[in-house]
C-alpha cells in the first residue's frame, strides 16, 4: 500500500462509515415513508399529484442547494480556509447566505402565489394549454398537484440554506451530523402521514396535506441541525458586508454560472420526465417514482457517500496543484463505486420482484401494481453504476474548476432525453421512460469520464479496466446465484410476502458472501477497505 493510501485510509474509512451509516438510515426511512404513501394512496391520482408537487421544491433543492451552489461553494470555501483559517471561511459563508437567502425567499413567494392561483383556476387555464380539466377526462388531477405544490414550496428555501450549511460542514471534515440530514425529513413525513394523517384525516386529500406539513417541519429541522453544528465550530451569522471576500464571491460566480446551467439542464430533464409519467396515465408516475426510489438506496448509500467524502480531498489536491494525489483519490473512488454499484445492479435485477413485494405490496398497492413495477425497477437497476460514475466525475471536474464541460454534457443529455423520453414513454409508458433515462445516463457517464481523463495526465494514466472486469465477472456470478435461489424459494412459497422475506433475508447475505469472496480471490484493491467500512458502520450502530 502506498503512502498516500496509508494516510487516506483511517480518515476516509471513518468518514465513509459515518456518511454511509447516516445515508443508509435516511434511505431506509425514506423507503418506509414511501411504503406508507403507497399503502395510504396506492397508485391513485392523489399519490401522483403529491409526487409531482414535491418534485418542484426538490428541483430547486437539487439545482441550488445540493447542485450548482454547493458544488461551487466547496472549492472556493476551501481556498478561503487555506488563506485565513476557519474564520475567513465563515465570513465567506455569511456573504453567500446574505446574497442568496433573500432571493430564495422571493422566488418561493412567487411560486406559492402562482401555484395557488393555478389550483383555484385550473378549469379556466387547462383548455388554453391543452390539458384535461378533471381526472374524468382521461388525465391526472393537475389542479390538486398545483395546490399541493403551493403548500410544499416553503420547503425550498429551508433545504437550500440547509444544504449550504451541510456543504460547509463537509468541507471542514465534519460528516457525522450532515449524514443525518434526510433522516429528519423522513421522520417528520412519517409522523405527519402515519400519525396525524391516520388519526385526524378522513379523506385522502386531508391525509396528503398532513404529509406536506411533515415535509415542511422536516425541512426546518434539516436547516437547524447543521446550523447548530456550525455554531459549535465557531460560526456566527452576520449581516455585515465583508470586503475581504468579494474576490472569492467573484470566483464563486465564475464557477456557479456554468454549474447552474449544467445542473439546471439535468434537473429540468428529470422534472420533464416525471411530468410525462404523470401525463401518460394514472399509475405511471407512482410506478416510475417507486422503482426509482428503490434504486436510490444503493446509489445514495455508497455512490453519494464516496463522492461526498472524496470531493473535499479532490478540491484540496486541486487547490495545491497535486495532480498525483487527485488522480490517486479519483481512481480509488471509481474502484469503490465499481465494487458496490455494479453488484447492487446485478442483485436488484435478479431480485426485483421479491423486493417490491416485500416493500410496497400493502394496503392499496396490489400484486398487479407490483407486477407493473418490476420491469421498471429492472431497467432502473442498470443505471446504478452509471449514476455513480457521473457523480464522481462531476465532482472531479468541479474540483478542477471545469464546470463548463459539465454544462455541455448536461445539455447534450437533455437533448438526447428530450427525443427518447416522449417516444419511448408514449409507446412503453413507465418502462419506456426508464429506458430513456438509462440510455441518457450511460452516455453521460461515458462522456464525463473521458473528459476527466483528458483534463489530467495522471488521471489518464490510472487504468481502471482490470478492476472493472473483475467486478463485472463477480457480479454476474452473484446475480445468477440470486436468481436461481429466488426460483427455489418461489417454488416453495409462491406469491407470498413471507416467501419474499425468507428469500431476501437468506439470499442477500449468501450472495454478498460469495461476491466478496470472489473479489478477494481476484485480489481486488479495495475489497478489504469496503469490509472495514461495513464493520466500522456496524460498530458505530451498536454504540448508538
Amino acid at each position: 500500500m502506498s503512502g498516500d493510501e496509508t494516510r487516506r485510509g483511517p480518515g476516509h474509512l471513518r468518514n465513509m462509515a459515518l456518511t454511509a451509516g447516516g445515508t443508509m438510515g435516511s434511505r431506509v426511512l425514506g423507503l418506509f415513508r414511501d411504503q406508507l404513501v403507497a399503502a395510504f394512496f396506492g397508485t391513485s391520482l392523489v399519490a401522483g399529484a403529491f409526487i409531482l408537487a414535491f418534485q418542484i421544491p426538490n428541483l430547486f433543492r437539487r439545482l441550488l442547494g445540493e447542485g450548482a451552489l454547493t458544488t461551487a461553494l466547496v472549492p472556493v470555501m476551501a481556498e478561503e480556509r487555506k488563506l485565513g483559517g476557519d474564520a475567513r471561511a465563515f465570513v465567506f459563508l455569511n456573504l453567500v447566505l446574505r446574497r442568496v437567502a433573500p432571493a430564495m425567499v422571493l422566488v418561493t413567494g412567487v411560486f406559492v402565489a402562482l401555484f395557488a392561483w393555478l389550483g383555484s383556476n385550473w378549469a379556466d387555464v387547462a383548455p388554453k394549454v391543452g390539458l384535461p380539466v378533471t381526472p374524468t377526462e382521461g388525465g391526472s388531477d393537475y389542479a390538486l398537484a398545483a395546490k399541493l405544490t403551493a403548500v410544499c414550496m416553503p420547503y425550498m428555501p429551508l433545504i437550500c440554506v440547509a444544504a449550504l450549511f451541510t456543504a460547509a460542514l463537509n468541507m471542514l471534515g465534519r460528516f457525522a451530523l450532515t449524514s443525518l440530514s434526510a433522516v429528519w425529513l423522513n421522520i417528520a413525513m412519517i409522523v405527519g402521514l402515519g400519525g396525524f394523517g391516520f388519526l385526524f384525516a378522513t379523506t385522502m386529500q386531508e391525509q396528503v396535506l398532513w404529509l406536506c406539513a411533515g415535509a415542511l417541519v422536516g425541512g426546518l429541522v434539516q436547516l437547524l441541525a447543521p446550523a447548530w453544528g456550525l455554531w459549535r465550530l465557531g460560526w456566527r451569522p452576520s449581516l455585515r458586508e465583508p470586503a475581504c471576500s468579494h474576490g472569492a464571491w467573484a470566483e464563486l460566480k465564475v464557477i456557479f454560472v456554468p454549474a447552474l446551467l449544467g445542473a439546471g439542464v439535468q434537473q429540468i430533464n428529470l422534472f420533464v420526465t416525471r411530468f410525462l409519467a404523470f401525463s401518460v396515465d394514472d399509475r405511471s408516475l407512482t410506478i416510475y417514482y417507486l422503482a426509482n426510489r428503490v434504486v436510490e438506496l444503493p446509489v445514495g448509500v455508497f455512490a453519494v457517500t464516496v463522492s461526498t467524502v472524496i470531493f473535499p480531498a479532490l478540491a484540496a489536491h486541486a487547490a495545491k496543484g497535486d495532480s498525483k494525489g487527485l488522480a490517486s483519490d479519483f481512481a480509488h473512488g471509481m474502484r469503490l463505486i465499481y465494487a458496490i454499484n455494479i453488484a447492487a445492479c446485478a442483485g436488484l435485477v435478479a431480485l426485483a420482484e421479491p423486493i417490491l413485494r416485500l416493500l410496497f405490496q400493502y394496503g392499496k398497492f396490489t400484486a398487479q401494481d407490483t407486477a407493473l413495477t418490476v420491469p421498471v425497477l429492472m431497467i432502473f437497476a442498470l443505471t446504478i453504476p452509471f449514476y455513480g460514475v457521473v457523480g464522481l466525475c462531476g465532482r472531479a471536474l468541479s474540483a478542477m474548476r471545469d464546470t463548463r464541460t459539465q454544462m455541455r454534457v448536461a445539455v447534450g443529455n437533455l437533448a438526447l432525453n428530450a427525443v427518447l423520453a416522449p417516444l419511448l414513454g408514449w409507446w412503453l409508458k413507465a418502462p419506456g421512460l426508464a429506458l430513456a433515462n438509462l440510455v441518457a445516463v450511460a452516455v453521460q457517464a461515458y462522456v464525463l469520464s473521458r473528459a476527466v481523463r483528458r483534463r489530467d495526465e495522471f488521471v489518464a494514466s490510472e487504468s481502471l479496466w482490470s478492476p472493472l472486469m473483475r467486478v463485472v465477472l463477480a457480479s454476474l456470478a452473484m446475480g445468477l446465484l440470486a436468481r436461481a435461489g429466488w426460483h427455489g424459494v418461489e417454488h416453495l412459497l409462491p406469491g407470498t410476502r413471507r416467501g419474499a422475506a425468507l428469500g431476501l433475508f437468506t439470499l442477500i447475505p449468501l450472495c454478498a458472501l460469495v461476491y466478496f469472496a470472489m473479489l478477494r480471490a481476484m485480489r481486488y484493491p479495495e475489497v478489504d477497505e469496503i469490509l472495514a467500512v461495513a464493520k466500522r458502520k456496524l460498530r458505530l450502530g451498536s454504540k448508538r
